[in-house]
C-alpha cells in the first residue's frame, strides 16, 4: 500500500504516539497467544509492517520463531534493519489476500492490517488462517473496529485525538493519520468480525481487550 511504503521511515515513533494505551493493547495481545509451555513456538505475522508486534512476541516468549510478511517492501526492510542478523526472524514479500500462508504454524499474529480490506476479503482472510493453523492453534489480531453508530464513533475519534495530544503525538502525526483512514480503512462491526471468525471455522472467538476504536479479537482452532 503506497501510503505505508511512505510512511515506513517513521511509522515505528508515530504509532506509539497514536497508541496512547499501546503497552495495554498490545500486553493483551500477547497474553492471548497462550504461550506458556509451548516449546519453540512457529508464528507468522501477517501485515508485519517494521515489526512491532513480533518485537512484543519475542520480548515475551525468547524462544519463538518469527516470520513476518508483508506487501509493503520498505516496512519489511525498516523491519530486517530492526532485527539485524536475529537467527528467530525470517522475512516474506506477501499479499495476505492473494499469497499463501503455508500450514503448520502454532499461532497467526496481525495487527491493524485486515481493517484495510473489503468485507469479503476479511472472511476469505480468516478462512485461510484458519486452514493454516495447526489443531489447537491461535489466531490472535489488534484491529480497528467500527462503532455501533456515527455519533459513538466520533466520540471515539474525540476522545483518540485528546489521548494522543496528552501522549505526544504530533499535529501532522494525527493529520497524516487521519489521511490514512480516510483513504484506506474499510472498519466493521466488532461483533460482525467475531462471526466472521466462527463462520471461518474457529471453534473460539472472544474479544480480550478493547480501546475507542480498535480491539484484540482471539480465535482458536479445534484441537
Amino acid at each position: 500500500m503506497p501510503g505505508f511504503d511512505k510512511a515506513a521511515a517513521t511509522y515505528d515513533r508515530s504509532r506509539h504516539a497514536l497508541i496512547p494505551d499501546y503497552d495495554d493493547l498490545y500486553g493483551a495481545a500477547v497474553e492471548a497467544l497462550q504461550l506458556d509451555g509451548v516449546q519453540g513456538p512457529q508464528v507468522l505475522d501477517l501485515g508485519a509492517g517494521t515489526g512491532g508486534f513480533s518485537q512484543e512476541v519475542v520480548n515475551a516468549h525468547p524462544d519463538c520463531r518469527v516470520e513476518l510478511s508483508d506487501l509493503s517492501v520498505p516496512m519489511l526492510e525498516q523491519a530486517r534493519e530492526r532485527f539485524a542478523a536475529d537467527p528467530r526472524f525470517s522475512f516474506r514479500e506477501l499479499d495476505i489476500v492473494t499469497g499463501e500462508f503455508g500450514s503448520g504454524w502454532d499461532r497467526i499474529i496481525s495487527s491493524f492490517v485486515i481493517h484495510h480490506l473489503p468485507h469479503e476479503a476479511k472472511r476469505e482472510v480468516f478462512a485461510n488462517v484458519c486452514a493454516a493453523l495447526k489443531p489447537g492453534g491461535i489466531f490472535v489480531n489488534i484491529d480497528q473496529v467500527q462503532a455501533c453508530s456515527q455519533a459513538v464513533q466520533d466520540i471515539h475519534m474525540r476522545l483518540w485525538r485528546k489521548d494522543a495530544l496528552a501522549a505526544g503525538a504530533l499535529e501532522q502525526d494525527l493529520a497524516d493519520g487521519m489521511a490514512r483512514m480516510e483513504a484506506m480503512d474499510i472498519n466493521a462491526d466488532l461483533d460482525d468480525q467475531v462471526l466472521w471468525l466462527q463462520r471461518a471455522g474457529f471453534a473460539q472467538v472472544d474479544v480480550v481487550y478493547r480501546n475507542y476504536f480498535w480491539a484484540v479479537f482471539v480465535a482458536r482452532k479445534a484441537a
